[in-house]
């Protein structure tokens, strides 16, 4: 029997902080603001619902469990040797988006001439692939049926990932990203929500004549019955557009994680790719998509003044005139880990700067806002239950953090969330969770645009507790 649990009171006008006028440092341009409406995507269409009544109801529900991620399973929670011990569905209707209001000048002048040719052959090809084989209505995949097919889709799965790998060793630890942009939460393997938000975002369903950039912040694998494709999916974006598709690392984006048998059987990645190419080619395709998840970025900041992570903010104990937690992200020698499970080389840097540079990508994949903020240390991190090292941040710490780095907001993914998205730490902290009825929870998807004017739409696909 389900316990019983008291209902949160109704938000006061306070709580939201008059969120449609959110005082900016005077000297950034633009102001960053997030709309008090949303838009809302149900089964009755399109709609536009108050920022306060969503809020509402997301602090009343019982219906809906924040995620329960473990950080390993018991035995592998436990310090090891060389392991730093620290202390979906419908359609939008037309006028939902409309691509000339976010369009520049130039923008038609991209569209690619007939016959011309693609950036990515092999990333043009998986897309159409798994458009053409993705049925909608069953929530399967056609050519699972066909060993001749999966086995050709496992191919070109493994020479995305060598294309994809030579983009993203490119690209910094921490991105610096233009405004007119989408940000995508957690997607766990749901192909049908992702290919949902992706279709309908796209111009003529070409990212490549695209007007906008979009910035997915991790966890594309494990818990939903889709993980391959997923992945297919956001290599080949980003394939196509290497410029304007960017991927950041979430805590699934580990080996150690997403090869997890135990604690999650066939909601694995790796299991499923065992499943759909058999053993031997399904582990080369992990350990390729594996070999990819190394080299992705842990963070980036969206028109100089939103920072973006997949969990949170890293811990840092000292005053806020010497916080050089970013300076440490961007330094060149910062380590792109295959794993933050695995024993670490203290020869490469020194005990003291990996076990930091350690530290930072554990917490920036990791680390989620406190719901109480009464056991905080006195810079404003705390214990998390999720396992062993991971931290808990405050009001507090994020305020010193968005000081020291001349930053106004932050967004984060990493919890499942009532309605796919949750204002918290006086509005400074946004989370983007974009799978609906994850792990049959009914809860909704969400995604968030920001316009070149720095205005913040937030929008909410329903689930389906609530359509």
């Amino acid at each position: 029997m389900k316990k019983a649990t008291q209902k949160a009171p109704p938000l006061a006008a306070e709580d939201i902080t008059n969120l449609d006028s959110l005082e900016s440092n005077a000297q950034a341009q633009p102001t960053f603001r997030i709309s008090t409406t949303i838009k809302s995507i149900g089964e009755g269409g399109v709609r536009d619902c108050n920022l306060a009544d969503i809020l509402n109801r997301s602090a009343g529900r019982t219906d809906c469990r924040e995620a329960d991620t473990p950080l390993m399973n018991q035995a592998k929670a436990k310090p090891k040797s060389g392991f730093p011990n620290f202390r979906e569905s419908s359609s939008l209707s037309a006028n939902a988006f409309n691509p000339d209001s976010i369009a520049t000048p130039h923008t038609y002048a991209k569209v690619t001439a007939p016959g011309s040719p693609r950036n990515s052959p092999v990333a043009s090809d998986m897309f159409a692939f798994l458009k053409q084989t993705f049925k909608r209505d069953t929530l399967t995949f056609t050519y699972r049926q066909s060993k001749q097919q999966a086995a050709a889709f496992g191919a070109d799965l493994i020479k995305l990932c060598a294309e994809a790998i030579s983009h993203f060793e490119k690209e910094p630890l921490y991105l610096t990203l233009p405004l007119n942009i989408f940000v995508i939460g957690d997607i766990h393997g749901n192909y049908a929500d992702l290919s949902y938000f992706m279709s309908e975002l796209l111009l003529f369903n070409d990212i490549e004549i695209t007007p906008y950039s979009f910035l997915s912040l991790g966890d594309y694998v494990d818990r939903g019955d889709h993980s391959v494709e997923c992945v297919a999916l956001c290599l080949a974006l980003k394939c196509l557009s290497p410029t304007t598709f960017f991927m950041l690392r979430g805590n699934h984006e580990d080996p150690g994680i997403n090869g997890d048998t135990d604690t999650y059987g066939m909601d694995c990645f790796q299991s499923q790719a065992k499943l759909i190419f058999g053993d031997s080619v399904g582990m080369t395709v992990w350990e390729s998509v594996n070999a990819v998840f190394k080299v992705l970025p842990l963070a980036a900041s969206v028109g100089g003044k939103i920072f973006c992570s997949h969990g949170g903010i890293p811990r840092y104990y000292g005053p806020v005139e010497d916080d050089d937690r970013l300076a440490l992200l961007q330094s060149p020698d910062f380590p792109r880990f295959r794993s933050l499970f695995e024993p670490l080389d203290m020869s490469v840097l020194g005990k003291e700067k990996m076990e930091r540079c350690w530290v930072a990508a554990f917490d920036l994949m990791w680390s989620d806002p406190s719901e109480d903020d009464t056991e905080m240390n006195e810079y404003g991190f705390g214990r998390n239950d999720r396992g062993n090292c991971i931290i808990t941040f405050s009001e507090v710490a994020v305020d010193n953090f968005l000081k020291a780095n001349k930053l106004e907001l932050m967004f984060r993914a990493h919890q499942e969330k009532s309605d796919g998205l949750k204002i918290s730490k006086s509005a400074q902290c946004l989370t983007i969770f974009s799978s609906s009825n994850y792990q049959g929870h009914g809860n909704g998807a969400g995604v968030i645009y920001v316009s070149a004017k720095g205005n913040i739409k937030l929008i909410m696909k329903e689930g389906s507790s609530q359509s």
